[in-house]
């Protein structure tokens, strides 16, 4: 009997053992805010009712910030994989993505704008990762255009990804759904 128990403890010591040198998973975890984009759109992410397109950087702008400038902070996952996605300098904050899309029945509410099935809006990052202007794409009414003006004061600053020497201002798209 006692040799039974010490048998025992010795197997499971050893299937212990074992299962620490060769764990079960292999390779990395990938995380991404939503797996339904196709991977062909380049510089573009999709999440629910939105989606954001990186446009451009504004090379020949004046404005530009060196890397020391900055009190850099680490990146999450999904922050990352935003910023690779669309291929920036500029990470926007985890939530903010699900932030804009909160907003999409205010944005909507009137007869004007209950009429629209999409709003497009150019988003200017300057060189320290503010939001500091945007322009809407196409026909919209003062209302929109206020709820818009509303919803984006309310977004945080862009994070700087790690790794850059020079950062400068950058020009994206929103598109907003119904």
């Amino acid at each position: 009997m006692k040799a039974t128990i010490i048998f025992k403890s010795l197997v499971f010591l050893i299937v212990f053992a074992l299962a620490d040198m060769f764990p079960l998973t292999v390779g990395e975890a990938k995380a991404q805010i939503s797996g339904d984009f196709p991977d062909s759109r380049i510089n573009s992410i999709q999440y629910n009712k939105l989606s954001i397109r990186h446009l451009e950087e504004d090379v020949n702008s004046a404005e530009k910030m060196e890397a020391e400038e900055f009190d850099i902070t680490p990146l999450t996952v999904v922050e990352e994989n935003v910023a690779r996605n669309l291929n920036s300098q500029w990470a926007w904050a985890e939530y903010t993505l699900d932030m804009i899309d909160s907003y999409s029945p205010f944005l909507f509410r009137t007869k004007k704008s209950a009429a629209l099935d999409e709003v497009k809006v150019l988003l200017q990052i300057n060189a320290k990762g503010r939001l500091s202007g945007f322009e809407v794409v196409g026909d919209v009414d003062n209302g929109l255009k206020e709820r818009l003006d509303h919803m984006l004061r309310k977004l945080p600053d862009c994070k700087a990804v790690p790794g850059y020497q020079v950062y400068s201002p950058e020009v994206f798209e929103l598109t907003i759904r119904k």
